[in-house]
């Protein structure tokens, strides 16, 4: 496989409000950013004017997924990050959801029409799994990946090793608000994403290292969390 090392685009997949791509942005980068809420892409659309006017931002409102089309999307009228196309994801609490049709596309798709970014940002609430399953065929690659943990974190990691990447860490996504970025002394808002994977503290692991840290700090091999509630955490993956 091969990989768009010499890249200058991010792929920020589960925009939400927009703070990732806000610090994307920051970076230098390009941003091709997705979300499927047409609520919360109107409110990017505002507050990225002018990165989209110079060309530095795409905006796409549609649902990542294994095929292209139309998919039901539930979204969730209480908590926002929760909305999904998995209903027990967006509903999950008993919270109140309203299900919209919104346009689907795969990974291919995405990286066809805006090309294959440098780093991979996914965080689309119980639908990751088949995102990460999708870089197994694909010719050309991000050379950075990061996804949110679930109870499937073991398959990710395996998932990603497959795929070629060969250096991981974690990031405990409780932390990131005491963060600062490197280059412009930022700070992070809570809820955002972090530092890209080469500027958190740590070198990278092997894939059999970070299946063992892994299984001490963050889930045992049932899938069940080991850490409280509070902590959540990215799983990031670069090819070396």
């Amino acid at each position: 496989m091969e990989y768009a090392l010499d890249s200058r685009l991010v792929a920020d997949l589960g925009m939400n409000n927009g703070d990732d791509t806000g610090f994307y942005l920051r970076k230098g980068f390009k941003v091709v950013a997705l979300e499927a809420n047409p609520g919360l892409c109107r409110k990017a659309e505002a507050r990225f004017v002018d990165a989209i006017a110079e060309d530095k931002l795409a905006i796409v409102n549609a649902a990542i997924w294994d095929q292209s089309g139309e998919v039901t999307f539930h979204v969730n009228l209480d908590n926002d990050h929760w909305s999904s196309i998995e209903t027990g994801w967006a509903g999950r609490d008993n919270s109140a959801t309203q299900p919209i049709t919104v346009r689907s596309m795969t990974l291919g798709e995405l990286f066809a029409e805006h090309g294959v970014p440098y780093y991979l940002k996914i965080d689309v609430e119980g639908v990751d799994l088949q995102v990460l399953e999708q870089l197994t065929s694909l010719p050309l690659l991000p050379a950075r990946v990061s996804v949110e943990d679930c109870r499937f974190g073991f398959q990710y990691l395996d998932i990603l090793a497959s795929a070629g990447y060969n250096g991981f860490k974690l990031l405990d996504q409780s932390t990131v608000p005491d963060l600062q970025d490197e280059t412009s002394g930022a700070a992070f808002p809570k809820g955002a994403s972090g530092p890209l994977g080469d500027e958190i503290d740590g070198e990278w692991l092997s894939h059999e290292n970070i299946v063992a840290l892994y299984a001490s700090v963050v889930r045992d091999r049932e899938g069940n969390r080991i850490a409280d509630r509070t902590h959540w955490w990215d799983i990031h993956a670069a090819r070396l």
